[in-house]
């Protein structure tokens, strides 16, 4: 694998460079040409005409096949955008039509001995008459909403090929009806005794203070053939759930450092029926996140009596709601106010350490790597002799902003194909196989960070990291509700977003599709978009 890797790493420079838009046509679909259309009483050169190409593509893959799931008798349609890249820009505008051409259904089984119906034209609708055009000087075309609709369909697998009129180049959508089944909690498959995942560790935070908990636990994900188009795994997502907010507090007359807990977190907890018990039967592991309050106190500056203190209250807190673990990220402390204690390197080491041994072995201790608070744990001569990756099961970066394109952080390696933004050093006594690379924000679906067309922010970023990864942890942000006509799937449509990436190899290709889905497909609907908004 690792000479695979070296062979691409120069490749993969040409994604970042000025030659990227043709190197992306030729990795991906090999530039070949193609009858191409310049507007009415244009004459481009002759140089241009020649060597001119292009490529279709769709948003939702990187290969020529695509697959969409529907429900039977389902009422909202599935959409995708699909556009054109040319593999230089030229000096006129490129015009090319796609449309269905069911004719292909029948090569495409005898090929890869499938037997998938033809989707009916009146399923798919494609916007602006299936028209697509590359403006002078650009190498990219507007995208194109193409929408398919269950109406009239049977449960099954159909086949719509998507065409260049006069080319070769062709999308492949493989439409998977489903049975519509009343109870939310089924979706034609029992989805809701579906097992955790064991191909990935992933971890989502969520905010008490805005959503009820067990909104995770109707997060899954299915690994579907690429060629016939049938799911070969499913699974649910989140095996670590961590809740917050709870800080560190602090009490002046007393100088006690004060566990506290948000009135949320302890509502959600007091009423685990509801919102916990579910998660944990499926063998999530419930955490709580400890982060600062603006106090100028947090895990870097307490005394030994206050670290005994601390770490007494939150033991108490954890056994009385049988929680699994703790999650300590120093964000928000507020350190150097007035009054407060200067930072020290060997407080929170110290905190670690008698956290451990008040939790047990039993339970899990994780830490955020974060900026100031965690840059010298690789260091035992600044940590006072204690080796903080002996006492905590996993860490993960906390470099996590809606504003900044997915940060990527190997503290064991820093020559790694993807970028990395933030250096960090690895912990001392921590295996690279327990440090999370990679920390998921959720970006609005208006934003150019959700689905970069350009693949020039993260998604490259992401596909090379599962390429080279030493573990399989994935950290995502605070779950988002969705939003009517905004954000449709909340935070689903970014993990799909993300995860897609991962099913690719280093060749770019991919024999799998990693969907995400929701256990209750029409639960919004149903019972509306605040159904996981907090309720009490």
């Amino acid at each position: 694998m690792k000479g695979n890797i070296m062979k691409h790493t120069g490749f993969i420079r040409l994604f970042r460079g000025a030659a990227f838009g043709c190197a992306l046509s030729l990795l991906l679909a090999g530039c070949t040409e193609e009858p191409i259309s310049y507007e009415a009483g244009q004459e481009p050169d002759g140089e241009a005409l020649e060597t001119v190409s292009g490529t279709l593509r769709s948003r939702k893959s990187l290969r020529d096949r695509i697959p969409v799931r529907l429900v039977e008798g389902y009422e909202d349609d599935v959409a995708d955008q699909i556009y054109y890249r040319l593999n230089t820009t030229t000096s006129q505008p490129v015009s090319v039509t796609v449309s269905p051409d069911l004719s292909l259904v029948d090569t495409y089984n005898e090929a890869n001995q499938t037997n998938l119906q033809p989707l009916p034209a009146k399923n798919v609708s494609i916007g602006n008459g299936g028209a697509l055009t590359v403006a002078a000087g650009t190498a990219v075309s507007d995208p194109l909403e193409v929408t398919f609709s269950a109406d009239g369909l049977t449960p099954g697998t159909y086949l719509l090929p998507l065409a260049v009129q006069d080319a070769d180049e062709v999308l492949y959508y493989g439409v998977t009806v489903r049975e519509f089944d009343e109870n939310i909690y089924q979706e034609g498959d029992d989805l809701y005794n579906i097992e955790l995942d064991t191909e990935w560790t992933t971890v989502f935070y969520l905010n008490t203070s805005e959503v009820q908990a067990h909104y995770a636990d109707y997060v899954a994900w299915e690994k579907q053939d690429m060629t016939t188009f049938e799911s070969v795994y499913r699974a649910s997502l989140g095996n670590i759930i961590v809740l917050r907010i709870a800080q560190v507090d602090y009490d002046a007359a007393s100088q006690r450092v004060i566990f506290a807990p948000t009135s949320d977190l302890f509502y959600t907890l007091e009423h685990s029926d509801k919102y916990i018990a579910q998660m944990k039967d499926k063998g999530r592991k419930i955490c709580v996140c400890i982060e600062g309050a603006g106090k100028g106190i947090g895990f870097c500056n307490m005394t030994d009596a206050q670290i005994a203190d601390f770490v007494a209250q939150v033991k108490v807190f954890v056994e009385t709601y049988d929680l699994d673990g703790v999650n300590l990220w120093d964000r928000g402390t507020g350190y150097g106010k007035e009054g407060m204690p200067a930072m020290n390197t060997t407080s929170y080491p110290r905190l670690i350490k008698a956290m451990r041994e008040a939790l047990g072995k039993g339970r899990l201790l994780t830490v955020v790597d974060y900026e100031e608070p965690t840059e010298y744990f690789y260091d035992t001569t600044a940590t006072g002799g204690i080796e903080v990756g002996d006492y905590i099961d996993y860490a993960w970066h906390g470099y996590v902003s809606e504003d900044e394109p997915i940060a990527f952080i190997n503290p064991y390696n820093a020559g790694t194909s993807y970028t990395q933004n933030y250096t960090r050093k690895p912990f001392a006594g921590l295996p690279e196989a327990k440090y999370g690379n990679v920390n998921v924000p959720f970006y609005s679906e208006k934003s150019d960070l959700f689905i970069d067309m350009d693949m020039d922010m993260w998604s490259m970023n992401a596909i090379m990291w599962n390429i080279e990864r030493a573990n399989n942890i994935i950290v995502f942000g605070d779950l988002v509700l969705p939003q009517v006509n905004f954000a449709e799937l909340g935070c689903i449509s970014m993990i799909q977003n993300f995860l897609a990436y991962l099913a690719y190899d280093e060749n770019f290709e991919a024999a799998y599709s990693y969907n995400v889905m929701m256990r209750t497909f029409n639960i919004y609907h149903k019972n509306g978009y605040n159904t996981f908004a907090k309720d009490w």
